[in-house]
């Protein structure tokens, strides 16, 4: 049986990875994770697209893995937005004040914000967000909340970001062919900041950080209000390039910078070095794990200096009370905080979006990675347009097939128990039999996981003995 369920999905298509997180809003108004996914993804580049077929795949299978496992297909969905095409700008405009009384009512506000989305902006670009940043009530200047006030000219300032349009379509037809409509696209950067920071922060002084693969997105706030929104277009793939042409495989780079890797070369002693896989027989090659950490250190060094150009550019470079936090998948890295704080002489913290989730959804999203996602959920939340799903019943066990199977008119070494993910609208449909090695753990886990999770379990153990690029580091122990 099928039905409507008003979830809040998310879908934060990065530049590795696609991640999916479907929430809802719990009495205490934080949210509660009711699905989650996150699957591979090549088809961004520096967060504009680069191929839509393989955004399309990674996307799919995200959301073909959430209504196997949580019985949730997904319609509608809020969407993060990045890439170096985002522009932050100023602007300013007024109203008159309707009121008989002078009184300044939400409609005046409203109505001069509206006014912004008419101003002009370069051919090809088209507005994401408005964000006001402070009015002027005739000569009162620096009010933030103008509601309530007397005056009869209301004018205001405005940060106006804008991004290409070619990319937002694009965006849209991937999702399109994904079979989901955007109800609202949010920059990675606004949702982020959005689960990562108290108001304390926000009042202080903060920059947000987020590290992904392409790109770094930065939110700057202070006194409670939204001061920039930008895109840094360096992310940890430009790393892994660097150490692949050390001659390290691709396969191996990322597991060697996470595992191996510090953002601080003068921490790493002289003499510790890391032994490559040899490769048909040739002699193992070694790579010094102060070269590796030399390289994350100067790519890392070229996000601290556009940082600190676009901190001073805004106006707040010393203003920052609050530091800096950083988070996204590339925050991970051994000593990236040391090294920012160094430079940037201020306090500096790594956080994960565990401040605005229930209890019993923290360990779901307990990793920087999926700040932006938990954040374009909360983001949703404010907006209070729920985006559609549908809820099924997952497939029982298939009672009959399972007891003739118990009878013996199957050995011990098949398939029993779940035989499907879904359940068979046909029965007079003969269901197959799948005949598996003899193994009473792997036997558990198709009763658990039914078919689909046994095939997977499976086919991750055999890849595993043909491609054991897990093992290939672990001797380097130090």
């Amino acid at each position: 049986m099928e039905k409507e369920a008003n979830y809040i999905v998310a879908i934060d298509m990065g530049t590795s990875n696609v991640v999916t997180l479907i929430g809802k809003k719990a009495e205490d108004g934080k949210i509660s994770i009711v699905a989650s996914s996150c699957v591979k993804s090549n088809g961004m580049a520096r967060g504009d697209v680069k191929n839509t077929d393989q955004i399309v795949n990674a996307v799919k299978e995200s959301l073909l893995a959430i209504e196997k496992e949580y019985g949730i297909k997904v319609c509608e969905a809020y969407v993060g937005l990045s890439g170096q095409h985002i522009k932050c700008e100023q602007h300013s405009g007024y109203v008159s004040v309707t009121n008989r009384e002078g009184e300044v009512r939400e409609d005046d506000v409203l109505r001069l914000s509206d006014d912004m989305r008419n101003i002009s902006v370069p051919p090809g670009e088209v507005i994401i967000h408005i964000l006001p940043q402070n009015y002027i009530l005739d000569d009162d200047p620096d009010i933030s909340h103008p509601v309530g006030m007397v005056g009869k000219r209301l004018a205001g300032v405005f940060n106006i970001i804008t991004g290409d349009k070619n990319n937002l379509a694009l965006v849209d037809r991937c999702m399109r062919r994904a079979d989901v409509n955007i109800v609202d696209v949010i920059l990675n950067s606004l949702a982020s900041a959005e689960a990562v920071l108290v108001d304390d922060e926000k009042e202080l002084g903060v920059a947000v950080v987020d590290i992904g693969g392409g790109t770094c997105d930065i939110c700057i706030y202070y006194d409670k209000t939204i001061r920039y929104l930008g895109v840094i277009p360096i992310g940890g793939n430009i790393i892994n390039k660097d150490i692949k042409s050390c001659g390290v495989l691709e396969r191996l780079v990322e597991k060697l910078k996470v595992k191996f890797g510090s953002a601080m070369s003068d921490s790493v002693p002289e003499n510790q070095v890391i032994t490559l896989p040899s490769i048909n027989s040739t002699p193992s090659k070694e790579i010094s794990q102060k070269t590796l950490a030399s390289i994350i250190e100067a790519r890392m060094m070229d996000v601290i200096e556009r940082l600190e150009e676009i901190i001073e550019r805004v106006g707040y470079k010393g203003k920052l009370s609050g530091g800096i936090v950083l988070t996204g998948g590339g925050a991970q890295l051994k000593d990236l905080d040391k090294l920012f704080a160094r430079h940037l002489k201020c306090e500096v913290r790594i956080a994960v979006p565990d401040l605005y989730v229930t209890a019993d959804s923290v360990e779901k999203v307990n990793s920087p990675m999926y700040s932006t996602a938990v954040g374009l959920l909360l983001k949703g939340a404010v907006i209070g347009r729920p985006t559609k799903t549908i809820a099924f019943k997952k497939s029982k066990p298939v009672e009959s097939v399972y007891e003739q199977f118990a009878e013996g008119g199957i050995h011990s070494g098949q398939q029993q128990g779940y035989l499907f993910d879904q359940p068979a609208e046909d029965t007079d449909t003969v269901l197959p039999q799948v005949e598996v090695p003899h193994d009473e753990s792997q036997h558990e886990t198709h009763e658990r996981r039914g078919f689909g999770g046994w095939l997977k379990n499976t086919v991750g153990k055999v890849k595993g003995i043909i491609d054991p690029q897990d093992d290939e580091l672990e001797d380097n122990n130090f």
